[in-house]
């Protein structure tokens, strides 16, 4: 083989190698905490499909979805919703559903707040992962960060939206 050869060759090598190659795959999307619990949708949609008037934590939530339904069988009736909202820093998914005869007796109890009598710890009541309760109204409403937060961080936002008629 001439030189000539040889060059041309060594030049085409890198160039077939690299179309030979496979496309890189654009990485998929982090899967959010909200789209974990159910189905991500817009908020005027999920609002309208769900047999309740709910909380919302703040004007313009950062996502929205329909969830399944806390107890009883699979009907839209039942279906609660979720919101992801940003405080101060911090992403926190608040969840909420009809009652329907469930309980929160698996939970750790913690002391009334307002007028929330039924107030649980989910994860235990020393290092609470978040806050459930239920409302007057027969609604079931649980409070978690996105991620890890400080028990007081925790409970001090539960108390914040109880102030603002999270347990109405």
């Amino acid at each position: 083989m001439d030189r000539r050869r040889l060059v041309v060759l060594c030049a085409l090598v890198p160039v077939l190698a690299t179309a030979a190659a496979p496309a890189l795959a654009e990485p998929e999307p982090a899967i959010s905490a909200l789209s974990q619990r159910g189905f991500v949708t817009d908020r005027a949609a999920a609002e309208r499909a769900i047999a309740f008037r709910p909380f919302v934590p703040e004007r313009a939530p950062l996502g929205v979805a329909l969830l399944p339904p806390f107890h009883g069988g699979q009907l839209s009736k039942y279906e609660g919703i979720g919101y992801e909202y940003a405080r101060r820093g911090r992403d926190w998914i608040l969840q909420q559903w009809p009652r329907n005869g469930g309980s929160l007796s698996a939970f750790a109890g913690l002391p009334a707040y307002g007028a929330c009598t039924d107030v649980h710890a989910v994860g235990g009541r020393k290092n609470p992962r978040g806050v459930t309760w239920t409302t007057p109204r027969g609604l079931v409403f649980s409070l978690t960060p996105d991620g890890t937060a400080e028990p007081r961080t925790i409970l001090t936002e539960f108390r914040r939206l109880v102030a603002l008629g999270a347990c109405r």
